[in-house]
């Protein structure tokens, strides 16, 4: 048996635990190297430049969130595909739809860094940016759009590097661009003394280095992934369905960026720019502590997928169950962190402002109160992404990030004022939570009887 089919063997057969640690850490090293970076790069702007280059920050984020729900869209909805496909023994085919999500995530990056540049300063005035704060946020925004097409090369393709079951090169292309960015961003910052330009560069950079290592994987890969002449050929029956499957991610990410967008222009019609710098830094800590949940949602695609082609359904269920309670108590535990050293922590950010620490620590505590009952919802929803059922995806994820979260910004802030935004937090993940629950079950319950599981390895599954 080759090195390749033991690779994939293992998915349907090793240790759900195992499995998970495996394929949910490099995704975790990855998320938790870029949250350390953008506090490290907020913390270094904010002691700079104070509320200003926060709020510019702030403002061009749901940017970069959108970037990231293409990425999503065209990567996990063909590794989504490609893994059942891997799964079914067809991996020709597999390869196939890994050429075909590369040359469409090339091709709307172009576009999107194009119309991007072209319409900058009307974008990042319905962003929120103020007429103080647009010359800073337009000259972090024009380099980070340049920066596009890595980034989305970077999120989209590394999930096929989970599918072949390579969890160590996983492990080295999630984790250079943040090393990069970091590096680069201490160059730029500290000694150069460039600002917002300097931190732009350096995560362009990060995402570029990135970029290099997976195109260069799949280049030169003697497995069933490589990047060949299909890359020139496109099918418009796979691209359909690469599109239907990555749209629960997509969905997520896009109206987290809209969210992040509603938010900025609410905080600022009740707190100005301060309380928009404020909310920065609490999203930049909420990214953060969620880490561990969007690491083992994202880690556990390959292999929900895999087992659900293979009709391993027991142990899709053991994963289900397993990532919701591991995630679930490393999130109760960060929230009590937070909540013990709020000050400290959001002291980081800005040192001396005394009013913007003020707000940011009501405001972290308030905002993420009902951060445990994240887990579930995230998790619900990716597991019916991975089985190829994402319209039921794309309705739980809607529920935390648009459905109850968008009334909530526009209601609760006409009784509460600012307060107001602070309580949308909360009201959304409970509502999520009470409706995903009970509708996860019931189609867990629904799955057919595992009659493979008899038959599977003892030595495996220890």
């Amino acid at each position: 048996m080759t090195m390749e089919a033991d690779s994939t063997r293992r998915i349907g057969e090793a240790g759900v635990s195992k499995l998970l640690l495996e394929y949910s850490l490099p995704v975790y090293v990855s998320y938790i190297a870029n949250a350390i970076y953008n506090i490290i790069s907020r913390a270094f702007i904010g002691n700079d430049l104070g509320k200003v280059g926060l709020a510019a920050i702030s403002v061009v984020f749901p940017i970069t969130l959108l970037q990231m729900s293409f990425g999503f869209l065209l990567g996990m909805g063909g590794s989504t595909l490609a893994a059942i496909k891997v799964g079914e023994g067809d991996k020709e085919t597999a390869n196939r739809i890994l050429n075909l999500s590369f040359l469409m995530i090339v091709s709307l990056a172009a576009l999107i860094t194009t119309f991007g540049n072209v319409f900058i300063d009307g974008l990042l005035t319905a962003l929120g940016a103020s007429s103080d704060v647009l010359p800073y946020a337009r000259e972090y925004g024009r380099i980070l759009l340049f920066g596009c097409v890595f980034q989305m090369i970077a999120i989209g393709m590394t999930n096929y590097i989970r599918v072949e079951g390579k969890t160590g090169l996983a492990m080295l292309s999630v984790i250079i661009g943040p090393i990069v960015n970091i590096l680069f961003a201490c160059l730029f910052i500290l000694a150069f003394r460039w600002g917002l330009k300097g931190a732009a560069l350096a995560t362009v950079l990060g995402q570029l280095a990135c970029a290099l290592v997976i195109i260069i994987h799949f280049v030169q890969n003697k497995g069933f992934f490589r990047l060949n002449k299909l890359v020139f050929r496109f099918d418009a029956k796979y691209a359909l369905k690469v599109l239907y499957l990555g749209l629960s991610p997509f969905t997520v990410q896009f109206c987290q960026g809209m969210v992040n967008i509603l938010l900025n222009v609410v905080v600022r019609r009740y707190g100005g720019d301060m309380a928009i710098s404020g909310m920065g830094i609490v999203t930049t800590l909420q990214t953060f502590v969620t880490t561990p949940v969007q690491a083992v949602n994202m880690g556990s695609q390959a292999l929900i997928g895999y087992n659900y082609g293979s009709k391993k359904y027991r142990r899709i269920k053991e994963l289900v169950r397993k990532g919701i309670f591991a995630t679930t108590a490393i999130l109760a535990a960060e929230y009590i962190i937070l909540w013990l050293f709020t000050k400290e922590i959001v002291s980081i950010f800005a040192s001396n402002e005394h009013d913007l620490i003020a707000f940011s620590s009501k405001a972290l505590v308030t905002f993420l109160f009902l951060l445990p009952l994240v887990p579930l919802q995230v998790q619900g929803a990716g597991f019916f992404q991975a089985i190829g059922k994402p319209i039921y995806s794309v309705l739980l994820s809607l529920l935390r990030q648009g459905i109850v979260l968008v009334p909530a910004l526009f209601a609760l802030p006409l009784i509460y004022g600012l307060d107001g935004v602070l309580y949308a937090g909360p009201v959304s993940d409970f509502i999520s939570f009470a409706v995903t629950a009970p509708f996860l079950l019931f189609h867990l319950k629904r799955l057919p009887a595992d009659e493979i599981a008899k038959t599977e390895s003892p030595s495996l599954n220890n």
